[in-house]
């Protein structure tokens, strides 16, 4: 019900207390949230710094052992391409081949060994004696590649068991030509994976880093630590190799990994000659030991402090809270009086001081906006021969019965259902012409017949109501007289028809 503006208003809060409380709550909840916003953003900020500080170190760390990896291939291929024209011209006897390759295994302790096979995959030259008489590479996929290839590109291929000394090796292979320029063989320097494993053991990784290099597929040459994802294995199903390196061949990453399940901040890095790749990862958890530590402290602190200033501020809040309900409960029994001075203590609906109040507000309201204001009156018929008949009590059930009937009608928020006096109520409706406001008259009193209350007096055997309405969009100078005197006409008009109808004026303007 829609009641803004229409009576005097209920005695409120003491205004003051009420401010003085929310200030009071708003200065604490203020100064705690600064305390804590302001640590947050230090401590978030200061963790980031710690990533970031993993991400310099990890990059940098892999930047060295890809020039590492990078230079160590280097060598090898040096080797090759100081043997390839010897081959190709002829010129060199088998003796002087053989005493090159120990030289030059000798000046490169990576390398495991310098070997030359001919065509068909026979060793020629060697610096490690074949396993058998009749040993051949040429199931070798490097052998494989260079056979069919015309390239005369180093060749790296993934790492596998030299059949010579048992160790993992790392091959780096090229082919050589006989005179007519046809495939006349494979020249082929293998690197240690240890050498590798010898050179990473001097970086400090913390207890669960990693350190790897592994072909550009994702085979593994050599991992730090070792008791996971060993050389050979893959980690081409990796977040890095799945992700990263598709988006650019050097950057830094994290992700849980697929190996050990631990969760690192990591760097990679591509090789710029080689199909090779690096990486350093450190544990996210050991990166930020230090910086949890110290977010620890600072937020105990924080807290201390927060903790404090509540301690402080609670026993005014306290003192204020207690003012501020003992001004409710005088709001609250203010609140209660106005509504009982507005309602009518029988039917609980508005009573005949609220309806005028609504009529004058309403009224006003649609003679300045120009719409149409509808006043519909109720009367029930033969009431007073329902009272002598029933008696009192149950005449006043009746009229409980009748206002109920109104309610179910009340269904916008500017409607307003009032006890007029006696037997007799109103409803008011905003923005309802004549028409809307037959609909609704008649609606009511069919509401009211159909509810079967017995009355012996009245000529149909039931309670029913006469009902009086008009509508008008009223002029600025009319009173809200008027249309409670036209709908009261229109009732009368009902009433002296033959009741248990409705009767309407026709709308003037």
């Amino acid at each position: 019900m829609r009641m803004a503006g229409t009576g005097p208003e209920p005695v409120q809060d003491n205004p003051g207390t009420r401010r003085s409380l929310w200030l009071a709550y708003a200065l604490l909840l203020v100064a705690g949230l600064g305390a804590i916003l302001v640590n947050l953003a230090q401590v978030l900020d200061s963790k980031q710094l710690y990533l970031r500080e993993a991400d310099k170190a990890n990059a940098n760390l892999a930047y060295s052992i890809a020039q590492h990896a990078q230079e160590s291939i280097k060598e090898a291929d040096i080797v090759l391409s100081a043997l390839v024209p010897l081959l190709e011209r002829g010129e060199t006897s088998a003796d002087t081949i053989d005493q090159l390759l120990l030289t030059f295994k000798q000046r490169s302790p990576q390398l495991a060994g310098v070997f030359v096979y001919d065509a068909e995959g026979r060793w020629l030259h060697y610096t490690n004696p074949p396993p058998a008489a009749d040993a051949n590479n040429s199931d070798r996929a490097y052998f494989q590649h260079h056979r069919y290839s015309v390239s005369r590109d180093t060749e790296v291929n993934s790492p596998l068991r030299s059949r010579s000394t048992g160790e993992w090796i790392l091959p780096v292979s090229r082919r050589f030509n006989d005179k007519e320029g046809r495939f006349a063989g494979v020249v082929l320097a293998s690197i240690r994976v240890d050498h590798f494993r010898e050179f990473y053991k001097h970086f400090d990784i913390g207890a669960q880093g990693s350190i790897l290099i592994t072909m550009n597929d994702g085979t593994i040459i050599y991992r730090r630590p070792e008791d996971v994802g060993g050389t050979g294995e893959s980690m081409a199903g990796s977040y890095m190799f799945q992700y990263d390196l598709k988006r650019s061949p050097v950057g830094v990453g994290g992700s849980i990994s697929t190996l050990d399940g631990v969760d690192r901040v990591y760097a990679y890095r591509a090789l710029d000659q080689f199909p090779l790749v690096t990486a350093v990862s450190m544990s996210r958890q050991e990166v930020l030991a230090e910086w949890g530590r110290k977010a620890a402290m600072v937020g105990s602190l924080v807290a201390v402090l927060v903790l404090a200033l509540i301690g402080v501020g609670g026993g005014l809040v306290a003192r204020m809270r207690k003012r501020m309900a003992v001004a409710q409960s005088i709001a609250q029994e203010n609140r209660e009086l106005f509504h009982l001075a507005n309602r009518d203590s029988l039917t609980g609906i508005a009573n005949r001081r609220q309806f005028d109040q609504a009529l004058q507000v309403e009224f006003h309201r649609a003679a300045t906006v120009g719409s149409p204001l509808a006043l519909v009156m109720i009367d029930v018929d033969y009431f007073k021969a329902y009272n002598d008949r029933y008696g009192h009590q149950a005449g006043d059930a009746c009229l409980k019965a009748v206002s109920d009937v109104l309610r179910r009608f009340k269904v916008r928020a500017g409607d307003t259902v009032a006890r007029y006096g006696g037997e007799e109520f109103t409803v008011l409706l905003p923005h309802t012409d004549l028409a809307g406001a037959r609909l609704v008259a008649e609606r009511i009193r069919q509401a009211v017949y159909e509810r079967g209350l017995t009355h012996s007096d009245n000529p149909v055997g039931v309670v029913t109501v006469s009902v009086g309405a008009h509508s008008l969009v009223p002029n600025p100078d009319d009173r809200p007289e008027q249309l409670l005197e036209w709908a009261d006409t229109a009732l009368y008009r009902a009433k002296s028809g033959g009741r248990n109808r409705v009767c309407l004026l026709e709308p003037t303007s």
